[in-house]
């Protein structure tokens, strides 16, 4: 089996794992700032909401009040038709814009999240990386130790070979000489 701890030194699996967790944390700046930018896109279709709903209203009732105007005149002047009209133009122009930064707002909203998503799938797979080469560094880690401690194990094993098996040398060469 190929595991990814066999194939990697101490040193090289600390770098990895230090390298994919600066990119996490780069990636999660990144989520924040797209997050923000979300955040203030909702914000801004929330005012031009409030807005465009304000100058429908003012709309409405300038135009009853006008309409009303025209209602108790007597006699009507085409200037004054006209002026009314104008004045009705103006806010319907009003309600037009309005209405136009709203589809704007809401334009910029979904590239918004779109893009706060993407950053949100972006920080997720690096933050799985850095959870793979966290757990290859603790298995190389642990390899190391392992290693270094069946390495001083057999290290002692032989001094103590060494020592008694001199002593059972000069054991038996002083027997067989009697």
């Amino acid at each position: 089996m190929d595991v990814a701890s066999d194939r990697v030194n101490r040193v090289h699996a600390s770098r990895l794992r230090l390298l994919k967790e600066m990119q996490e944390r780069s990636a999660l700046r990144e989520l924040s700032t797209k997050e923000a930018q979300r955040h203030m896109a909702t914000l801004a279709v929330q005012n031009a909401s409030q807005g465009l709903a304000i100058a429908r209203q003012h709309c409405a009732g300038a135009e009853a009040a006008l309409y009303q105007e025209l209602m108790s005149l007597d006699t009507l002047s085409s200037a004054a038709l006209d002026h009314h009209n104008l004045h009705i133009e103006r806010l319907a122009a009003e309600v037009t814009s309005r209405r136009q930064m709203l589809d704007d707002a809401r334009i910029a909203q979904e590239k918004a999240e779109t893009a706060a998503s993407e950053t949100r799938a972006l920080w997720v797979r690096r933050s799985a990386a850095r959870h793979k080469w966290q757990q290859i560094e603790d298995d190389v880690r642990r390899a190391v130790d392992i290693h270094s401690e069946a390495a001083g194990e057999i290290e002692a094993d032989d001094e103590i070979l060494l020592r008694y098996g001199r002593v059972s040398l000069a054991l038996m060469s002083d027997n067989q000489i009697r």
